[in-house]
């Protein structure tokens, strides 16, 4: 037997596992280099674009509308904080003022940033400078959004007016694991969407879907759909948006690459795999150990604790990580409860599918719920997520959900919230464990993810 320490919620929780059980975690590697030197590489040979300072002395004088938009403090403060100084210096050595710049929040249907979180997250140095050119991305202000049309899948394509129309678009973004398949990247897809250009990529039908739900990250139908998206921008612009994307871990950026969509993943995706794709064997019982807080806020909502532990099983390559009807725990000081103030439309949708329990009929409530007009107006106000935002948790959740004969929740406090979501309350870990092997069996092979949310995610390669 070993004893791991586990995070649980506000704490660290000592653990003992069986003999046999595997424990993953992410394992740091070196940096491909000093991060400002990484930036300055991306940046001077993008792929598949000239330099920024060559594109951007290429711009129409007078008038020149220059838009970095960035991912919003979910994602890592180190990138923004290195590749930011880098692309205004190179913007104005070639000539374009400040004046013609514009930062944009991609925040999607995330809460939007205060003035507070504005100075905390870009620098206040890069606020004064700035000012009232650093902007929020409100994915319901029809003024500030443009319909491009559709994608061959029928998805409408409607983003930021200010990103699209602007004469150079760059964004400044990350590559880590993603739940829908791969890495994330390519944020102008999301970040900067309408609320009718979430309801293809992010619904029921994209990221719920089966197709993507496989171990072939490439061809999976998000990914694919999010492609067309990008392109569908791409080809509505004068020229191609400039990704600036960068991978961390605690060290802070450990690698940058910029140019164009396609050719980022081409070249970043093999080194992602290379630091974040870690072994595994199929496993009965997956243990996940949930920081206080990740994703879309604090782990005492009972949506984001269960997104916390159905994310990691869809992240496998070669078989699927958990085999069917297999336990899932996790480990937290969750209170199960909900901000409403932040969180708009959680509490519903809960109640939705604890009374259906069907994921299409929750679903079908998201137009209701989602379109309310007092629960959208908290999201346009500043500080809450948009109510349409609980039910892509539930169709990125519903894979894990469907998958697992049980989830497990050591150490939560009991509540409806958890009863709604079918989800078991143990009182410690060791009570979740013995009725794991009630279920599975006392043999049953564990894999034990101790710090999935308090280190950089990873993925799995089954076999």
């Amino acid at each position: 037997m070993a004893t791991v320490e586990f995070d649980a919620g506000a704490r660290r929780q000592a653990i003992t596992l069986p003999d046999g059980a595997t424990v993953l975690e992410y394992v740091e590697q070196p940096a491909t280099g000093e991060p400002g030197a990484l930036v300055d590489r991306a940046l001077d040979a993008p792929l598949g674009l000239p330099p920024l300072r060559e594109l951007a002395a290429t711009l129409p004088r007078g008038g020149r509308r220059v838009v970095i938009a960035f991912d919003d403090p979910n994602r890592p403060l180190a990138t923004i904080r290195a590749v930011l100084p880098a692309v205004l210096g190179r913007l104005n050595a070639a000539g374009v003022g400040d004046e013609d710049i514009t930062l944009v929040s991609a925040n999607g249907m995330h809460p939007k940033f205060s003035r507070e979180a504005f100075a905390a997250y870009l620098g206040p140095d890069v606020l004064e400078r700035f000012g009232g050119r650093v902007r929020n991305h409100d994915c319901e202000d029809v003024d500030d959004l443009v319909d491009l049309g559709a994608t061959e899948f029928g998805d409408v394509v409607q983003v930021n007016r200010h990103a699209v129309e602007s004469d150079l678009l760059i964004y400044v973004g990350n590559v880590a694991v993603n739940i829908w398949g791969g890495y994330s990247g390519t944020g102008s897809v999301v970040g900067l969407a309408g609320v009718r250009g979430f309801a293809g990529h992010h619904g029921r039908h994209g990221i719920g879907h089966p197709d993507s739900c496989h171990g072939d990250p490439h061809a999976m139908l998000y990914q694919r759909r999010k492609r067309a998206v990008a392109a569908v921008i791409d080809r509505a612009r004068p020229r191609p948006v400039l990704y600036v994307e960068a991978m961390t871990d605690g060290r802070g950026v450990v690698d940058v690459f910029a140019g164009t969509s396609d050719r980022i993943r081409a070249a970043a995706w093999p080194e992602a795999d290379r630091r974040f794709v870690r072994p595994a064997a199929p496993a009965d019982v997956v243990i996940v150990g949930l920081a206080p807080a990740f994703l879309y806020g604090p782990a005492h909502n009972p949506l984001i604790a269960l997104t916390g532990v159905c994310f990691p099983l869809r992240l496998w390559r070669g078989q699927p990580l958990l085999r069917p009807g297999g336990v899932v725990i996790g480990v937290t000081d969750s209170l199960g409860v909900v901000d409403a103030a932040t969180h708009p439309g959680y509490e519903e949708a809960i109640a939705e599918f604890g009374v259906a329990r069907s994921f299409e009929t929750v679903a079908k409530a998201g137009s209701r719920i989602g379109g309310d007009a007092a629960l959208v107006a908290r999201y346009r106000a500043g500080s809450a997520y948009h109510p349409w935002h609980p039910f892509w948790l539930f169709a990125e959740d519903e894979y894990g959900m469907t998958r697992a004969g049980a989830i497990i929740m050591a150490g939560a406090r009991p509540g409806m919230l958890w009863q709604q979501l079918g989800c078991v309350v143990a009182a410690t870990p060791s009570d979740a464990l013995a009725q794991a092997r009630g279920l599975v069996g006392a043999e049953a092979r564990i894999v034990a993810l101790p710090t999935y949310w308090s280190k950089p995610r990873i993925a799995f390669q089954v076999g």
